[in-house]
């Protein structure tokens, strides 16, 4: 005995043509409409007016669907002309923004300092003394 909802989910599923329903509850969904006919019926008749709209175009949704695609798109390609010009002053402005940016960067930093002076004296003084104490000879 088939229930009420699987009837229904069947209809919903596989339209009104027999045909089209499973074969092992065929026989369970013809019981049902012999046992409850008007339910049955106004599902089966919503059910038809449903196949009769989906079958009303012959054409498969993926021509339909091919076709507004292909609709959408112009005639002919649009050439898209790029600028010639952009490249190099790309490049050109990148230079003067760092050769402003060294120049700059010179300028502010502090060149003469009395304890610079003697760290960087003291640095490289006496280095001839270092390697040869190092090498274990004389200059």
């Amino acid at each position: 005995m088939m229930m009420q909802e699987r009837f229904f989910e069947i209809i919903e599923a596989y339209g009104a043509n027999p045909a089209r329903w499973p074969e092992d509850e065929h026989e369970a969904v013809l019981a049902f409409i012999d046992a409850h006919p008007e339910l049955a019926g106004e599902a089966l008749a919503d059910a038809a007016a449903l196949d009769a709209m989906m079958e009303l175009d012959e054409r498969a949704p993926s021509d339909l669907l091919q076709r507004r695609i292909l609709n959408a798109f112009p005639a002919e390609p649009v050439s898209v002309a790029r600028p010639q010009w952009q490249i190099p002053v790309a490049a050109a402005a990148a230079l003067l923004v760092g050769a402003f940016i060294g120049f700059a960067s010179g300028a502010m930093t502090v060149t003469t300092s009395p304890v610079e002076d003697t760290v960087y004296a003291d640095a490289f003084n006496g280095l001839d003394q270092d390697w040869v104490d190092w090498l274990g000879g004389e200059v």
